[in-house]
């Protein structure tokens, strides 16, 4: 005898729901591998939650909290895609991937300033404003007021003086203007000045020059523009500072530019340096990164920022120091003297905000031009001029404000290159870390979350969000470590979505039990009588009478090799599914799609009185709507998309079958063997449906022509088949007529008299070309000369 477990509710249930008791049962042991246990008294049947326990009309259900395998599967698998995803070199999830880690990185950015600034180097802006513009003119200013500027400061003793803004056209001298207006009057100044005062006044409004001479011998960093574009190449660029033991740069991975607006060559040649100020920003608009150094033409130019630090270290030069793996070079990072500043594969650096704009000192370019007395800030200071006005249009979008001066950018970069441990970077070792992260997220989770409760496991699932985020913060803030953070965030989030969802669906999964079986089978109305009435289920498996049908679409392997894999997936979904949805229609049920083939069946798991004609009425749909659907086929590029359809009725095993490993509902026999065989003979008789015998019997509303009598390959008996017209109602004259000749002509040739045979099949032959007929006409040249005392009508096909 069977122990009954101490944790039981006893209950009497009427004997009327033994059969489903033992269905669904028997369905449990079949799909979740658990066992049905019987004596001679009793029969425990196990359920993932329940163990229903049987003797002599007495149930005990017993809890049984055994854990779906199911969420700890999907664990592990998702925890291999997100490593595999991880490891992508798509380009289209690298830059999904970059957008969303943008997220984080924004939050942790934000958290971590602002930042209280070094107190060396002192760093401070020279602004041209909106006062400096409304006082000294719109810009473009003449230089030889930028040249004052320069001076100005140069005389406040300022260690160096970066300009990012770019001197690239020549300023036109006052003089000449005042030559063109005396030309238009036939006049010259020769009236008034002689040739030496012409000479010197020249000389002292010629603003290029001007600002030529001041800039001379003093530490001036010039910037201009690179562009990835062949935008322009306007000018000369400078000798590069970059040193460089590449002999060619044909593999490196820095940014190659292709375009670039230089400064004027006077100004380049008597500057102490220049620098690319360009800066692109992400995908989003925003600015987080930019290249310290870029390529142009075979060589290595510096950044505004990186030149200015050159110039106030007193280095001669910037050492590049590159990385071979395989056959690419790639950068790891730049030093100046000491400092070795970290950069990424293509020499680019993330941008440590110190914190929103006006972090670093501002002073208005006015004030510098008019101050009478020693500014005592720009002492030994770095100066970089720019402008934070609106209507000149150096206002960035960056993580730490949406409106930043371009000017403040560059001093932040020139700030982070004078303070490399302000630099988040991503070491080498950046990968293997986070998949070993992944990794562990995957194996922990999967062991914790079934041995929780719904409301723990939200609560672990957001303790482990939050420590993963807190981990990477701390790695950020305290190590300048920058760690992808978004993968194990997502693994965490789906993980445990999953196993909640899991958890809130698993009450509900009992009652769709008949749902989850018969879903993908049979049509609605079907699974709603079965759960009205479980006593009508049976998956035991049984004999009975039913229609199977098979539906193969002609040529498909021809049909579907000019196809791509995705067309051939739209063809085959445009064409099941109102296929399918005819079948559901005529209360069908779905046994399997093999590619192109659909094999469906009626009555069971619910009996049918008119299984057969149903099979039939659904086939006649389905030939039509195969019609209709040409001109979908045809813009996938396929023409006459055509289907044979075979109809058996006859006693078939129907039931749950299968092996251990998977099982299905489905039908098994002989009579379905010979449905099968039905729709191979479509092709021989190049018609759309062929039903047997028995299959026309059942159906006195459908009109069916006679075809052959035939003995099929693997069967000794042989049938009549026939071929459904259309219903009697939907039947016309001219048809009528038609089948009346056919079956006269028919009937001729199983009686022997071929010679009138064959005058009237060719006659119908001559009118509508079918194939049939030319079948019959061959046949019949063939008898010449034998007897028809002996001939049987019968023939044999030997292929299926």
């Amino acid at each position: 005898m069977l122990a009954i477990p101490k944790n039981k509710t006893q209950c009497n249930l009427p004997d009327t729901h033994i059969p489903f008791i033992k269905a669904i049962s028997i369905h449990f042991k079949v799909r979740l591998g658990y066992d049905a246990l019987e004596d001679s008294n009793a029969t425990l049947y196990r359920s993932p939650k329940k163990v229903i326990f049987h003797k002599n009309g007495s149930y005990t259900l017993l809890a049984k909290h055994k854990q779906s395998v199911l969420p700890i599967i999907l664990g592990v698998v998702l925890t291999l895609i997100t490593s595999l995803f991880y490891l992508s070199n798509n380009p289209t999830f690298i830059e999904v991937l970059q957008r969303l880690e943008a997220i984080p990185y924004d939050i942790r950015l934000k958290l971590s300033t602002p930042i209280k600034r070094n107190d060396l180097p002192p760093i401070i802006i020279i602004d041209i404003d909106e006062a400096s513009l409304k006082k000294e003119g719109r810009w473009p200013w003449s230089r030889i007021k930028i040249a004052n500027l320069i001076n100005k400061l140069s005389k406040n003793n300022v260690a160096v003086i970066a300009m990012d803004v770019v001197q690239s056209e020549k300023e036109e001298s006052p003089l000449k203007k005042i030559k063109r207006a005396l030309a238009n009057k036939d006049e010259t100044l020769s009236h008034w000045l002689n040739q030496t005062q012409l000479k010197q006044l020249e000389k002292e409004l010629d603003a290029d020059a001007y600002f030529a001479s001041i800039i001379k011998d003093k530490e001036i960093v010039l910037g201009y523009p690179f562009f990835k574009k062949l935008i322009t190449q306007a000018g000369k660029l400078p000798p590069t500072s970059i040193t460089s033991e590449l002999k060619n740069i044909e593999n490196l991975t820095a940014i190659h530019m292709l375009g670039y607006t230089a400064n004027l060559n006077d100004f380049t040649n008597n500057a102490a340096g220049s620098g690319f100020f360009s800066i692109a920003p992400d995908r989003d608009g925003n600015v987080r990164r930019a290249p310290i150094v870029a390529s142009y033409n075979d060589q290595i130019y510096p950044s505004l920022a990186l030149e200015t630090a050159r110039l106030y270290l007193l280095e001669d030069s910037i050492q590049l120091h590159t990385e071979t793996i395989g056959s690419v070079k790639t950068i790891t990072h730049v030093s100046l003297g000491k400092l070795q500043i970290p950069t990424d594969a293509q020499g680019q650096i993330l941008i440590p905000y110190l914190g929103k704009r006006r972090h670093f000192p501002y002073l208005s370019a006015t004030e510098v031009l008019h101050s009478t007395k020693p500014i005592p800030d720009l002492e030994n200071a770095i100066v970089l001029i720019g402008t934070s006005a609106i209507g000149l249009a150096d206002l960035r979008a960056t993580p730490v404000q949406a409106s930043f001066p371009g000017v403040e950018i560059q001093a932040n970069i020139l700030h982070g290159i004078l303070h490399p441990e302000t630099i988040a970077y991503i070491p080498d070792w950046t990968e293997g870390a986070t998949i070993l992260w992944l990794v562990f997220l995957g194996i922990l989770m999967t062991l914790i979350y079934p041995l929780l409760s719904p409301i723990t496991l939200v609560l672990s699932g957001t303790g482990l969000l939050l420590t993963t985020f807190a981990t990477n913060y701390w790695l950020w803030a305290v190590h300048n470590i920058n760690l992808p953070v978004v993968m194990p965030l997502l693994l965490i989030m789906v993980v445990s979505s999953i196993y909640v969802v899991h958890y809130l669906l698993r009450e509900n999964r009992d009652r769709r039990q008949i749902h989850d079986m018969f879903g993908q089978y049979v049509p609605l109305e079907h699974i709603n009588k079965l759960i009205e009435n479980p006593a009508e289920i049976n998956t035991h498996g049984e004999k009975r009478e039913m229609t199977v049908l098979f539906s193969d679409l002609r040529n498909f392997t021809t049909l579907s090799e000019p196809l791509t894999t995705r067309e051939l997936k739209t063809f085959l979904n445009q064409y099941l599914t109102p296929i399918t949805k005819i079948i559901f229609d005529n209360q069908g049920t779905i046994d399997k799609y093999v590619g192109d083939m659909v094999m469906a069946f009626w009555g069971a798991p619910l009996r049918h009185p008119e299984h057969a004609f149903q099979a039939v009425k659904a086939a006649l749909q389905m030939q039509k709507k195969i019609t209709k659907m040409q001109a979908e086929f045809a813009r996938l590029g396929l023409q006459h998309v055509a289907a044979g359809i075979g109809i058996h009725t006859g006693e078939m095993n129907v039931g749950d079958m299968g092996s251990d490993y998977r099982r299905a509902y489905t039908v098994l026999g002989d009579a379905v063997n010979l449905g099968s065989r039905l729709e191979g003979l479509t092709k021989y008789y190049d018609v759309k449906i062929l039903v047997s015998e028995k299959t026309k019997e059942q159906c006195p509303d459908i009109v069916f022509r006679y075809i052959d009598y035939v003995r099929v390959k693997g069967k000794q008996d042989a049938i009549k088949i026939y071929e459904p017209v259309s219903s009697l109602k939907g039947i016309t004259s001219n048809l009528q007529n038609r089948l009346e000749l056919h079956e006269k002509a028919l009937n001729l040739y199983l009686n022997g008299e071929w010679e009138k045979a064959a005058s009237l099949l060719n006659e119908l032959f001559q009118e509508t070309n079918e194939a049939l007929y030319q079948i019959y006409l061959d046949r019949i040249a063939s008898h010449k000369g034998t007897s028809s005392e002996n001939w049987s009508p019968v023939h044999t096909h030997t292929e299926k």
